[in-house]
């Protein structure tokens, strides 16, 4: 698969796809999420709990699992080489991250405030922290992925060099470390005296950015006569 044209509005076209499949499938797993609670689990007691049928089992890593498999597979048709392939998978799982708070707040009227806790992510190991910092990260992944897209149709892409990449890896692991640090306490003892650093999530937040900034080309020069 190839671009069809250079413009931005090609870009507009084919995010627009993505975007309603991933939207979809934000508000789906939303449903999926309600009504397996609601089926295996009592009233008031947490997914993971010891002891609950979901912890028993992995249903919901094998459901997460599953939702990253059909994101790389829109991802790899929808894309036309590993940058694109991979700006697409990331934008979905922006616009899906974000779309299922939205559903589960909409159709199960939770959480109740932005900056609940959650059990966000399950692999490798359980993420936790407050909903809004998955958000604004998926916020992030959106605007990154924007801009590969648009400066791939423009054929002046992006340019991920060495430095580039390790700014963006190491986004991800401050980021990764910062709901995955507290695990332990939390799986024991639950939230009780756990405050999510926020001053981590600055520090990735402005690593990533810095990375995306050098990424960006320069104006091309014009050709000599």
């Amino acid at each position: 698969m190839t671009p069809e044209n250079n413009n931005t509005s090609s870009v507009w076209k084919q995010l627009g796809w993505v975007t309603a499949y991933a939207v979809a499938m934000g508000l789906l797993e939303a449903i999926c999420v309600i009504y397996l609670r609601r089926l295996v689990m009592p009233p008031g007691i947490e997914a993971n709990q010891v002891g609950t049928p979901l912890a028993r089992f992995p249903i919901e890593l094998i459901r997460e699992a599953c939702t990253i498999v059909m994101l790389l597979a829109v991802a790899w048709i929808a894309g036309y080489n590993w940058k694109t392939r991979t700006a697409y998978f990331f934008y979905m799982f922006g616009v899906w991250d974000i779309l299922y708070y939205v559903g589960l707040k909409w159709l199960g009227n939770w959480p109740s405030s932005w900056l609940e806790w959650d059990c966000l992510f399950l692999i490798p190991e359980p993420w936790y922290g407050p909903v809004l910092a998955p958000v604004l990260i998926s916020l992030y992944f959106m605007l990154g992925c924007w801009l590969v897209l648009l400066y791939e149709r423009r054929q002046q892409p992006l340019r991920f060099s060495t430095p580039v990449t390790l700014l963006q890896v190491l986004a991800f692991g401050i980021w990764y470390w910062s709901f995955v640090k507290d695990t332990s306490h939390i799986v024991k003892k639950g939230y009780e005296d756990i405050h999510y650093s926020w001053t981590l999530f600055a520090i990735g937040l402005v690593v990533g950015l810095a990375g995306l900034w050098l990424a960006v080309p320069g104006k091309a020069k014009e050709p000599a006569d």
